[in-house]
């Protein structure tokens, strides 16, 4: 109880990085009941960005901490190059893209976006790829240590986030709130949750970036239907963020059975039952596929 009631207060009190062009999305309501499925209580305010971590984003990253060497395997080969792969799914995929190219020679790299895919969510993140990014942000970017911070990487797969956290990955909790949470009072459905991640219950259906109504980026054929992310802009969770649902899984840092974490939101591929507010997935937080990706959330501002 002494650890929730620090974690609590360094929520609400903590200033967060902001990264270069960032949307945040205010989740108020603090201490709300959690839906029938069992989520989406939360104690505190706090922010969560309106867009997943996008590709051109994640190269910034890259250049300024993985451009003289890559320890930590924060860029992956199937990245930038055509890989044959079962992605530990079983079966061989052939219709996997690229997002980020790697260029130059070792001790000197850099670290180049696909073209058309820059504004698109980046994916081939591992869940410990995704805290690097977060720690990189809580100590303001830049050359900005990876390993410490909001979270501290010595501990491997049982870390957790630190109660100094400035900027993190959202936990199951707070990740379903934002995404499906609108109080009854305020316009939202009875009970206060929405079935999908776009204030409705209604099932939405796939279109062209763009377009109007209640979309998402889903049922594709194939990896390569991704979107740049906010491409529905009338379709959002209540707290204003975009592509909860499809376009790619999104990391958070619940654990599950032991060692594995938490995943929400359904992806491109997958059809839109995966949107809906009671389905969840896991996965090893070492592995990395092409339809997985993530947000980050941070404290209120003051």
């Amino acid at each position: 109880m002494y650890r929730a009631n620090v974690l609590v207060l360094a929520l609400l009190f903590s200033q967060a990085v902001m990264p270069a062009n960032a949307e945040w999305g205010t989740v108020g309501s603090p201490g709300n009941r959690p839906d029938r499925t069992g989520f989406g209580d939360v104690a505190y305010e706090f922010q969560i960005m309106k867009h997943e971590v996008t590709v051109r984003e994640y190269a910034e990253f890259l250049n300024c901490v993985a451009a003289h060497s890559d320890p930590h395997e924060l860029w992956v080969t199937a990245m930038g190059e055509h890989v044959i792969t079962d992605l530990g799914q079983g079966g061989i995929r052939k219709d996997v893209p690229q997002c980020i190219r790697r260029e130059g020679r070792p001790g000197a790299w850099k670290y180049c976006t696909v073209p058309e895919r820059e504004d698109c969510p980046v994916f081939f993140v591992t869940f410990f790829s995704a805290l690097r990014y977060a720690n990189w942000l809580h100590h303001g970017g830049q050359n900005g240590d990876t390993e410490t911070g909001a979270y501290d990487l010595s501990q491997g797969e049982s870390v957790s986030r630190s109660a100094n956290a400035k900027v993190w990955l959202p936990n199951e909790n707070e990740w379903y709130k934002a995404a499906y949470f609108q109080p009854e009072e305020s316009g939202g459905p009875e009970g206060s949750y929405w079935q999908f991640p776009m204030s409705t219950n209604d099932q939405p259906i796939k279109a062209d970036p763009g377009s109007d109504g209640n979309l998402a980026a889903c049922f594709s054929r194939g990896f390569g239907g991704m979107v740049p992310v906010g491409s529905y802009p009338n379709a959002k969770s209540p707290c204003g963020a975009f592509d909860m649902g499809g376009n790619v899984w999104e990391w958070t840092d619940t654990p599950i059975f032991r060692s594995k974490r938490v995943l929400r939101g359904g992806s491109a591929p997958h059809n839109v039952e995966k949107l809906r507010s009671n389905v969840r997935s896991n996965a090893r937080p070492d592995r990395w596929y092409p339809d997985t990706g993530f947000r980050l959330a941070r404290g209120i501002q003051h």
